[in-house]
């Protein structure tokens, strides 16, 4: 049986995004600022402005020709709207990793310096010489300034220093600029890195969430599974019974959201607490099912 309030699924989800999701991130927001605390909104950003875009895409882009009064008809995008899932999945993972998975600032602290040490590595990557644009040679310049003091941040950070060699060596080898910010730890302190799959495994948990994240990697991907499901839905209507479950994902995923917030701020928990019952009793039971999976 549908929940009340999954009788129209994008209705709702808009709801879920203009209000309790916006109310409890304003009230974040209010909190004083750090490094972290900033990453940390800007990553809730990133996430409201994937679900804004999944939104419209899913309502359909364009008008087609076949609509009439009676009965309007729109493109559905299938790449776009897979694509953009994918990234919501990565965002939230990603912000529950850095800032909601550990148990002290000091975790927190070094699992944001991983990742941000990680960025830098692959920003080297990029093939850029001193004399390819005007400011080259600064912006390379500052760049090494930058890794160096994050390096120096993270190895003397505390929890850096409460962890074994070889527990570190897992997730961070700066000789082979090798950085692995997605990990496991257990409370004897050994670590499990964990692969981009591996991570949202850990935090969707349900399998719904598992195999749309790889469902979705074909399409971002343009892999064979990808086309061949386009060949199969080009020009045909597509039913509800495709679009519901991941504008049912989509919705949960925002649960969650919403829920990990409130758990890391205070000012976000009193605002999530002004909300109707019935809103707070189905936010809190979407998250409660898949975190108990």
């Amino acid at each position: 049986m549908k929940h009340p309030f999954e009788e129209n699924l994008l209705d709702f989800y808009e709801y879920l995004l203009l209000e309790p999701l916006k109310r409890i991130y304003l009230a974040k927001k209010a909190t004083r600022q750090t490094e972290l605390i900033e990453f940390s909104n800007l990553l809730i950003d990133k996430f409201a402005i994937h679900s804004s875009s999944f939104f419209h895409l899913s309502k359909g882009i364009i008008e087609l020709k076949k609509s009439g009064e009676e009965v309007k008809m729109t493109g559905y995008d299938l790449f776009t709207v897979n694509s953009t899932f994918r990234a919501i999945m990565e965002n939230y993972s990603t912000f529950n990793n850095l800032f909601v998975e550990p148990k002290t600032q000091s975790e927190s602290e070094f699992r944001f310096l991983l990742w941000k040490i990680d960025g830098l590595f692959d920003k080297e990557r990029f093939d850029i010489s001193e004399d390819d644009f005007e400011g080259a040679r600064e912006i390379l310049e500052n760049d090494e300034i930058v890794l160096s003091e994050t390096i120096y941040r993270l190895e003397n950070n505390s929890f850096y220093g409460s962890l074994e060699r070889d527990q570190l060596d897992k997730v961070y080898k700066p000789d082979k600029k090798r950085v692995n910010w997605r990990f496991k730890i257990d409370s004897d302190l050994k670590i499990t890195p964990m692969t981009i799959t591996d991570l949202i495994k850990h935090t969707c948990r349900t399998k719904g969430f598992i195999n749309n994240y790889r469902y979705s990697s074909t399409h971002t991907h343009t892999n064979y599974l990808a086309i061949e499901h386009f060949k199969q839905t080009r020009g045909v209507p597509i039913s509800d019974k495709y679009t519901d479950p991941i504008d049912k994902l989509a919705i949960y995923i925002t649960c969650l959201m919403i829920c990990d917030i409130c758990e890391i701020d205070l000012n976000a928990g009193n605002a999530f607490e002004a909300l109707p019952e019935s809103i707070k009793a189905y936010i809190k039971g979407i998250n409660r099912a898949i975190k108990n999976q």
